[in-house]
């Protein structure tokens, strides 16, 4: 259309609408690129709450099971098992705070990380890294509670 037009006066015209043209779209796509952005941060975060939630009703089960195991006979049993507990807390919340850093970084990062790919590829790959990071989080909180248990002689009936 503008190699068609001969007038300058026409061209002008129309580099300029082009041009008006190539702005809005741009900014069609940021405004959608800025959402995608916040949708994949909201969604980290909601992840990360639903998580934390879950971890603190396990640790109750376990507080309510160690309080009403030990109420017959207070020992040196029923003390380890306490500061078992308060260690399992402790370590709990470290790892919270680890995941929450490891959170904050890939929503962070998530962007730089996916030039050259398509979304739906970087957000599978995503998924899946998160899987595993879960799978090996689940199994270390796991034996660190088997370890605890083990030792407190919870498991003799």
């Amino acid at each position: 259309m503008l190699t068609g037009a001969q007038d300058p006066d026409e061209r002008k015209v129309i580099r300029i609408r082009l041009l008006e043209v190539k702005k809005a779209n741009s900014e069609k796509r940021e405004k959608e690129r800025r959402q995608r952005e916040q949708r994949i941060e909201n969604g980290v975060h909601e992840r990360f709450k639903a998580r934390n939630e879950e971890n603190m009703q396990r640790m109750q089960k376990f507080e309510e099971t160690a309080k009403s195991y030990g109420t017959k006979i207070e020992s040196a049993i029923d003390k380890s098992k306490e500061k078992a507990l308060q260690e399992k807390k402790v370590f709990i919340e470290k790892e919270r705070q680890a995941e929450l850093a490891r959170i904050d970084q890939a929503a962070k990062s998530h962007i730089s990380a996916n030039i050259g790919e398509s979304r739906g590829d970087y957000l599978t790959k995503l998924r899946q890294e998160w899987m595993l990071q879960d799978k090996h989080i689940d199994a270390k909180n796991l034996k660190e509670l088997s370890r605890f248990t083990a030792n407190s002689g919870m498991n003799k009936w």
